[in-house]
């Protein structure tokens, strides 16, 4: 379980405008894979399979910033509708992003959800007329390598498109059906159920074709993939029940509050025996600056505890251990998730912590 878990574990690539890039271990491996069978595949043509690899590396990056463009236009358009993004997050089968809550309105939804797929159409044009030029001047090698771009994100768009959640083409018909009059909550548990039959019909397209006709690479992708998509539309619907309508305002709690400059051993002797949990909240003037967990405390040697202080050993904040008040119970949960604490500091519209949960 630790070797899943750490093959799981993600990497920060880069930042753009202030959000965190990350990958998995998994994404790796998918670039090296690729990589190796675009290699494979133009070798035949190129006759050097350092070259080869050399192409087919440059194609593949070329694919996978084709994929964070698309995520990176649902950023921009949210930042515009004045939603924070958490992370953008790449992972073996495309990219995710992430926001610190939902969109305030179903039109910012839409808009938000189509930028993915008008980014991949403008790629996908830009790709083929570079593929006219590089025809033009007849290197085939490159036409062909473009040609396979234009196409790769022409199919990212159209996919993205299908009506079912976690796609954007789920999110827009969220969005639809969220202005014609329905909960958002029930709206996102009819397009996460649209996403599951997407998701299993993408499955058995794979099942058909690695079996009936022989494709097995073509085959076992779509196969994962809808395995990756309906684990994630089950997930979507499930924390959507657990959460329901319920807000961070009506769960949360403020316990003590741990100062940065207490030093690990007054906050044994004084505040931990009366006061046992698993995280606090470590905050200076009502802003949240960290949260301290006892088991990394606990990884400080106890002969440091009266020269370590707070600040030393709690996990700095991030953007994904904050919410708003107001924030749902469902999006709340998402961050407690992911963001390797369990916990959540809750905030004021200033900024100011008013609240705390824990898992």
């Amino acid at each position: 379980m630790r070797l899943l878990a750490g093959f799981r574990r993600q990497i920060e690539l880069v930042r753009f405008w202030g959000i965190p890039i990350r990958a998995d271990q998994r994404w790796f491996l998918t670039l090296v894979l690729m990589t190796g069978i675009t290699a494979a595949s133009l070798n035949p043509r190129v006759g050097n399979w350092a070259a080869s690899t050399v192409l087919g590396a440059a194609a593949t990056l070329v694919f996978f910033v084709s994929i964070l463009s698309h995520e990176v236009a649902h950023a921009v358009i949210a930042r515009i509708e004045r939603l924070d993004v958490v992370e953008i997050i790449l992972h073996p089968f495309g990219g995710m992003t992430r926001f610190v809550r939902e969109p305030p309105t179903p039109q910012a939804e839409f808009r938000i959800a189509l930028a993915g797929p008008v980014a991949s159409f403008l790629l996908a044009v830009i790709f083929l007329l570079l593929m006219a030029g590089a025809n033009a001047r007849g290197i085939d090698i490159l036409r062909d390598l473009l040609f396979l771009l234009a196409l790769a994100n022409f199919l990212l768009a159209v996919f993205n498109l299908f009506p079912g959640y976690p796609l954007d083409g789920g999110r827009l018909l969220r969005a639809y059906l969220w202005r014609g009059g329905k909960d958002l909550n029930e709206a996102t548990i009819l397009t996460g159920r649209s996403g599951q039959i997407i998701a299993i019909t993408l499955a058995a397209l794979g099942l058909f074709l690695a079996v009936g006709r022989g494709q097995i690479f073509a085959g076992f992708w779509a196969m994962l993939t809808g395995i990756f998509l309906f684990d994630s539309a089950t997930g979507i619907i499930a924390a959507v029940r657990a959460g329901g309508t319920r807000l961070v305002d009506d769960v949360m709690l403020l316990p003590p509050i741990v100062r940065p400059d207490t030093t690990l051993q007054k906050f044994i002797d004084e505040l931990l025996p009366m006061n046992r949990r698993a995280a606090y909240p470590v905050a200076n003037e009502r802003r949240l600056n960290g949260i301290l967990l006892l088991e990394d405390m606990l990884d400080v040697p106890r002969v440091s505890w009266r020269s370590t202080c707070i600040r030393d050993a709690m996990r700095p904040v991030t953007t994904d251990m904050i919410v708003e008040v107001g924030t749902t119970l469902f999006e709340a949960q998402h961050h407690m998730s992911r963001n390797g604490t369990g916990s959540l500091g809750v905030v004021d519209h200033d900024g100011n912590l008013v609240g705390f949960l824990t898992e």
